[in-house]
Formats: C-alpha cells, structure tokens, sequence
C-alpha cells in the first residue's frame, strides 16, 4: 500500500448533526480554535502505524492548527517506537497526549514509564486556549475491587481537581478522555463523572463543559446527555475484532512482528479530524473523513453487526444556542 497515493476524501453531502450547546451567556468575541485530533492508533498493534501518523503530520503541518491531541491508545514506550514519537514531535506547535488502556501494563509497561517516553508532565491537567478552557482525563485510575481487566476508572484524587478545575474556570469547556464517559465499557463511574460536569453551569444554568471527546471504542458518533454532547472519534487504525474472526492478510513477516494485527479489521487509510470551535459562527465542526476496510471486510467474515462498523469519522455541525 503507497501511502504517498493516500487520498481520504472529506465527507460530502454526509450526515450533520445540530446539537444545542447554548454558548452566547460566555460573551465570546471573535474566537476560534483548530484542533487536530487522533485517536487509537495503536502503534504497538498496527504494522503501519508509523506511516498513519506521518499522513496526519504532513497534514497538520500544512494547515497549521492552533494545537494537536491524541486521544490515547497511541504508543509504548519501546525503543523500536522511537520513530513514531519522533514523528509526532515533528509538529511546530503545542502538542498534548490522554493516556489510553493499552498505554501501559501491555508488555509491562507502567503508566510512569510511559508518561515519562511522550514527555508528559501530568496524566490529568488543563489548560486555556483562546477563550476556550480544556480539561484532559486520566481514565486508568485502579477500579474497587474486585475487578478483572483494563481498569477504567476516575478515582477520588482527580475527582476533587476536576470539581475545582471546574469551579476555577469561566471559560466555556471542552473535554477529552480516553475512555467515553457515556458508554458502556467507557470509565466505569462515568455517570459520576458526568453528574460534575453537568452541575458547573453558568448563570443561566448552562454547563461550563460544552462537548466531550474520547475514543476507545473504535466508534464514530455523538450522543447528548443533560444538554452535553459526548462525540466518539474513530480509531485511525482499525475495528478490533478478536480471535473469533481473526484474518491474515499480510506477509509473513508483519503477521510476525504484529501477531494480533490478524484480530483487526484495519482501515485502508488514516482516520482523523480536525474540530474548530467558531464563537463567531457559534459552531462546533467536526471535519468529516472517510475510508474503506482493507479485505476482507467486516461483512465478508460475517461478523455480526458489521453494517455499524464503518471506517468514518462523520462530518458534524454542533450549534451554539
């Protein structure tokens, strides 16, 4: 596959998506923010991920967003990685990093190690851009016991800044997790969660937070929750699908290096996005890109539900009340 032949087109004549996000109590004044933004490449898993991330650079160089976030599930801190990260640190300006699941424990990596590989300072913290306001979650905080997997959890210590972060702050807000705070196999206390950012309002009883982003699910949606849109971007990579359906579709050689590599349907080209925050609009866009399967194709396994799993990353208009 030439990645220098890569050609995603942008989603024309797709879905949009209005939702009320009722922005004009914050007395924004010509401001607006681009974001590029990344989810789920999984270096470790897939055997191109290097050539992934070297498309969304390129690109991000040419357009020169005000900052770039990956959204987690990115990369460990192995000395054959070296080139990815290098990669991404290729972009001149701020960069930020959420840790996902697979960012540690796999090959007995801890979460210090690989905070301290992405030169990352704090696994949860903050920040204001323009006259915007961005909160950055740890969703790997040990679950109570007893529980059995990937913990998914934000645990006491985070919850109590956040509440302050929150109360802090009087800009309008934006979210990013790795793990979805609206649906299942998200953070765990999700609903917890989701009950601080909906009693931080404004005067008018608004929430502060004005959209959540998170990845994890390899899913492409929005779904509002207490007035509070929660937007699902896309893996970059692929749709898991796991032993049951796995497939061989490399040499020899990839399938060596990348064993479950075969568990994945992975996308032909790289997924992501770039969101722009307009105050002058009043608008949240999501930019629209889409793909295909590299074959065989979910529906050709047979995999039940495969006409959901889509490689797109939906076009969407979020507007301000």
């Amino acid at each position: 596959m030439k990645r220098r032949n890569f050609i995603i087109k942008t989603l024309k004549g797709s879905l949009i998506a209005s939702l009320p996000l009722s922005l004009s109590s914050f007395n924004l004044k010509n401001n607006k923010v681009e974001i590029g933004v990344v989810a789920d490449v999984h270096q470790d898993i897939i055997h191109d991920g290097f050539s992934r991330l070297s498309f969304f650079i390129n690109a991000m160089k040419k357009r020169k967003p005000n900052f770039i976030i990956q959204l987690g599930d990115f990369s460990l801190p192995r000395t054959q990685n070296q080139p990815f990260i290098d990669q991404w640190n290729l972009f001149n300006g701020p960069k930020y990093h959420v840790l996902g699941n697979h960012d540690m424990r796999d090959f007995g990596y801890k979460k210090e190690e690989t905070m301290k590989w992405w030169k990352m300072d704090k696994r949860y913290y903050s920040f204001d851009y323009n006259n915007f306001h961005f909160i950055v979650l740890d969703g790997n905080d040990e679950n109570p016991k007893p529980w059995d997997g990937y913990v998914r959890y934000i645990g006491s210590e985070q919850k109590f800044w956040l509440i302050n972060d929150l109360k802090i702050t009087l800009k309008p807000t934006i979210v990013f997790s790795h793990q979805s705070l609206e649906a299942k196999g998200g953070i765990a206390n999700r609903e917890e969660i989701r009950n601080i950012l909906e009693k931080h309002t404004i005067k008018n009883g608004q929430p502060k937070v004005v959209a959540c982003l998170s990845g994890h699910h390899h899913t492409d949606y929005v779904k509002s929750i207490n007035k509070i849109p929660y937007i699902q971007i896309n893996s970059m990579s692929y749709k898991w699908v796991g032993d049951k359906f796995k497939h061989k579709r490399f040499s020899p050689h990839i399938e060596e290096a990348y064993p479950t590599v075969s568990k994945t349907c992975p996308y032909k080209d790289p997924l992501y996005t770039v969101l722009t925050l307009d105050s002058d609009q009043e608008m949240l866009h999501i930019e629209g890109r889409k793909t295909s399967f590299i074959a065989p194709t979910p529906n050709e396994l047979k995999i039940p539900n495969a006409e959901n799993m889509n490689p797109t990353i939906s076009e969407r208009n979020l507007k301000f009340n």
